[in-house]
This record gives C-alpha cells, structure tokens and sequence, in this order.
C-alpha cells in the first residue's frame, strides 16, 4: 500500500512540474501573504496563505488550519514541494490529517496542489492564489 501511494505522488509531483513552467529565480517570490482565488475544495473568501522563507525551507501557514514546510525541488525543477497537516480541531474529513504539498508559480499566480492521504483514498486538493498587495502603511 505504501508503495502504491508513493507511486501516486510521484506521478501526481511529476504531472505537477509540467504544469508550472517558470524560471527557478520565480521562487524568490513565493515569500508573502496570497489570497485563495479559486479551489476545487470549494469557495472560500477569507482564505489566506502566508509564506515565509526559513534558509532553504519555506513556511506555509493558513487561515483556515492547516500549515507546512516546503523546500525547492531537486534538479532546480520551479516549485517547492514538503508536507504539512491540518489542525486536529478543524471539522471534516481533513481535521488531524497529514499531506503532500507543491507549491509554484505561473505568472503572478501561485498554484498549490495539497494531497491528503484520508481513509485509504487520496483527495487533491487544487487552488489558485494571488499576492496581497503590501499596504504602504504610514
């Protein structure tokens, strides 16, 4: 079984690589707050992400309970991949559970494929982020 969903996210990490197509230097922009556009997990208005950068690794903390820790891929590919796990108080099929996530840039837009392993099934979960713009505060 194990090997059965290593075999999965390897197929589904590969797939990803070939959806983003950007520079590796892309990456350096991935540090910042971005707000969900659009998810296959349904709509969500308030829902956040922010990024920070921690020596190689990323940060990845968002609003609605989960978080994770990313790094570059090898072979230079342009997106991060790690893991992270959603907040065992978050109701749901997702509360407590442990994932896969990639992170990459296309464009200004920031995709994200989140794969949660959950009761012998692997649910994706795709979303489409944009930055927030920084407030010029006085």
């Amino acid at each position: 079984m194990r090997c059965v969903i290593f075999v999965l996210l390897f197929a589904i990490t590969s797939t990803w690589s070939s959806l983003v197509r950007a520079e590796p230097a892309s990456l350096e922009s991935l540090p910042g707050e971005w707000h969900q556009m659009a998810s296959n997990a349904g709509r969500c208005a308030d829902c956040r992400i922010v990024i920070g950068r921690d020596g190689l690794d990323f940060t990845v903390k968002a609003s609605n309970g989960w978080s994770a820790i990313v790094r570059p891929s090898f072979e230079g590919k342009p997106f991060v991949a790690g893991k992270g796990s959603w907040k065992s108080n978050v109701s749901g099929v997702y509360g407590g559970n442990a994932f896969f996530l990639n992170l990459g840039m296309k464009g200004d837009k920031l995709l994200m494929l989140m794969t949660v392993p959950s009761r012998g099934k692997l649910l994706n979960i795709k979303a489409i982020f944009e930055r927030v713009p920084a407030s010029g505060g006085a």
